[in-house]
């Protein structure tokens, strides 16, 4: 699980870091359609996370995977203080979103563990192995 405590600023700082073309914040800044100044001041969580369309592009940029893409998504919209902007259709507009906020203001009283949730979360996990076998998309890890 994530960092309970990191930032949005620090993340893409890592991931830029991390990545083995050894990427610089101008690198970062020109591919974004932004100033230096501007890089530096997102990865210093000195000003608010990037818009989506510049998460997305970043993501494209650093090659992240659908896991990282999801938690810049997730990291960029706590720091905004807002629901993550991959989800919003669907949590705020769908039945689910209802289901889900319902869900989690259960949890929030305490009704739904945290044990809950991971056995919920393994068991989706292995219907989608099974979803997948079925299809023939599945891979053997």
């Amino acid at each position: 699980m994530q960092n309970k405590y990191m930032r949005f600023g620090d993340y893409i700082r890592k991931k830029r870091i991390d990545d083995p073309r050894g990427l610089t914040m101008q690198d970062m800044a020109t591919h974004l359609g932004i100033s230096m100044a501007y890089m530096s001041e997102v990865e210093n969580n000195r000003r608010k996370p990037f818009d989506p369309k510049k998460i997305a592009k970043l993501a494209e940029f650093l090659n992240l995977s659908k896991e990282d893409t999801a938690m810049t998504y997730d990291l960029a919209s706590r720091d905004n203080g807002e629901v993550p902007y991959d989800l919003v259709e669907t949590f705020m507009y769908e039945e689910v979103g209802n289901l889900a906020r319902f869900a989690l203001r259960e949890s929030k009283e305490g009704f739904i563990t945290e044990e809950d949730w991971k056995t919920f979360i393994r068991d989706m996990e292995k219907k989608k192995k099974a979803q997948q076998k079925a299809k023939g998309t599945g891979n053997n890890d």
